[in-house]
């Protein structure tokens, strides 16, 4: 039997060092067909989060795939700046529709982390955030601040939020990450760490090859060999992935893009930070060697 590793529970106001955690939508859902889940997958990611999960703290964060991203390019949707305002009977239908896609899927996810031993407790942005023209914005969010010194796992995704200059915008998992590391700190929780998960090694060069590091001197040729996705996707696939875990690198958080097709991988990265990010995937820090 695998021995789980335990959070603190401690009811201590010091400070939490948080792991963050995402479970891209091409990784547990099937981008070529509506609303489909890749269970198998998903039930394995999810007892790798059990096994492994960090002292500390854990958020866990997942996309929308094949669920969310079809509806919310029919409705207009769009993450990041830009776009008409929202507001007519059509506009506000396919906002509802777009966000019970998204909640589909992240009941799913729940009932999987719950399946598998992990405390989960459900965190959707569009309960602690708006946006100003696809910017989050809002005051720190103190319920998953308060789940995380219980022993909780807040669960977040990628959902539609309120806009007050667009009515509605879509805020991907990358930026959700984004808004919570800036913002837990005042609330006595650091983001120390961020671990994504997707369809591939981690980030490839123009040759399909594996870029193991990427720091200060070689963020702009890695940035510049990586895309968007090839499936419906509204928020920009591995280029956004990038661009997000760079700036959290700026702020001292540390990311480790992996291959979440690895069984044990998601394990073993929790589990020994400073070991597997020598040898898995693509690792994002500020700093050179």
């Amino acid at each position: 039997m695998v021995r789980r590793s335990q959070p603190e529970t401690s009811g201590s106001r010091g400070r939490l060092n948080v792991t963050l955690v995402k479970l891209g939508g091409s990784l547990i859902t099937d981008k070529t067909r509506p609303r489909s889940v890749e269970r198998r997958r998903l039930e394995r990611l999810a007892a790798e989060i059990a096994a492994g999960r960090p002292r500390g703290g854990l958020i866990v964060g997942h996309g929308s795939g094949s669920f969310g991203h079809p509806e919310a390019r029919a409705a207009g949707l769009v993450g990041g700046a830009g776009g008409r305002r929202l507001e007519t009977p059509a506009d506000r239908m396919g906002i509802a529709r777009t966000q019970a896609a998204a909640q589909a899927l992240h009941r799913v996810v729940v009932s999987s982390l719950i399946d598998a031993g992990v405390p989960a407790y459900s965190q959707p942005p569009s309960g602690f955030l708006v946006a100003e023209d696809g910017e989050p914005c809002g005051d720190p969010p103190a319920p998953l601040a308060e789940a995380l010194r219980l022993g909780l796992v807040p669960v977040t995704m990628g959902d539609v939020v309120i806009d007050r200059r667009r009515g509605a915008a879509i805020v991907s998992t990358e930026t959700v990450f984004e808004f919570l590391a800036g913002s837990l700190p005042a609330l006595g929780i650091d983001v120390r760490r961020a671990v994504w998960l997707g369809a591939t090694a981690g980030v490839l060069d123009g040759g399909g090859r594996l870029i193991p590091r990427i720091d200060a001197t070689n963020i702009g040729a890695a940035s510049a060999s990586v895309g968007g996705s090839a499936a419906i996707d509204v928020t920009g696939g591995m280029e956004h992935r990038l661009v997000t875990a760079w700036r959290l690198a700026r702020g001292d958080v540390e990311s480790l893009i992996i291959d979440g097709r690895e069984p044990g991988l998601l394990e073993s990265v929790l589990r020994h930070p400073g070991r597997a990010a020598e040898c898995a995937g693509t690792l994002v820090c500020s700093d050179p060697r």
